[in-house]
């Protein structure tokens, strides 16, 4: 079966991102870091939608493997999903190559609007680009591997 499946991979390596989910130290401090994130997240969100041109709608989020994932729908097709813990990671899924590229201009306009203006910024934008079923997607492995080298600094 021939399918088509474009996606916009994004990990924050760099940590940039001012929704991503940082540890915190007591069940208080964790509750209102998760609540601080959130809140950051909608405001992205809501910047990304004017962007883009087209609505984004909330669909909830799920807890999986302890990572916890945000997703939305976009009106006229495809989704997108936020991983919440640092280091943060999204990902927009389409079956039309050209939505998916209006997207990945729209997110990279978002981002330069909403990220400190330096090197590591122009870097982590630059690298961020449309990629198709026949590419290597972000994988939970790829994110875990990451994950754990950074603990290791």
């Amino acid at each position: 079966m021939k399918t088509n499946h474009f996606f916009v991979p994004v990990l924050d390596v760099g940590e940039l991102m001012p929704f991503a989910i940082r540890t915190a130290g007591s069940v208080r401090k964790t509750l209102a870091e998760h609540e601080r994130a959130k809140e950051e997240m909608l405001r992205f969100i809501t910047r990304l939608e004017k962007g883009y041109g087209e609505a984004i709608t909330y669909i909830g989020m799920d807890i999986i493997e302890s990572k916890s994932y945000e997703r939305f729908m976009f009106e006229k097709g495809g989704f997108f999903e936020i991983m919440t813990e640092a280091p943060l990671a999204m990902n927009a899924h389409f079956t039309d190559q050209k939505k998916a590229a209006t997207f990945c201009a729209a997110l990279k306009k978002t981002l330069q609007k909403t990220l400190p203006k330096n090197e590591m910024t122009k870097l982590f934008i630059g690298a961020i680009k449309v990629e198709s079923e026949q590419d290597q997607s972000l994988t939970y492995e790829t994110w875990d591997r990451l994950k754990t080298l950074k603990k290791g600094r």
